[in-house]
């Protein structure tokens, strides 16, 4: 990363990236603060569970979810409304909110 680049509001989707058949786990998507050229300043992931989405943070992450707080009411507006998006759906959602999405699909 430069030091002159700022970073985004962004998400990837491993499971749909070119390494997919390596991701391990249950689904999940990662959204943090991203650089285009690589890194992030902190990120964290929403994993899709039986029981519904789990938000998983670490302290060190907490300041980047504060600096979204549109995530925050769409996530409420997703409980409100009692609403299951998927995966892909949830992608849409967060790109409707000015989120990038930064999934490499095709290996550079």
């Amino acid at each position: 990363m430069e030091k002159s680049e700022k970073s985004i509001k962004a998400f990837n989707i491993p499971y749909e990236a070119w390494y997919k058949d390596t991701v391990l786990g249950e689904p999940h998507i990662y959204v943090g603060m991203y650089y285009e050229s690589g890194g992030c300043d902190g990120k964290f992931r929403f994993v899709w569970e039986k029981i519904g989405i789990q938000l998983r943070a670490y302290d060190d992450s907490w300041e980047v979810l504060a600096q979204m707080p549109e995530l925050i009411n769409l996530m409420g507006r997703i409980q409100i409304e009692e609403l299951k998006p998927t995966i892909s759906e949830f992608a849409e959602m967060l790109k409707g909110i000015g989120f990038k999405d930064l999934t490499e699909r095709v290996r550079k």
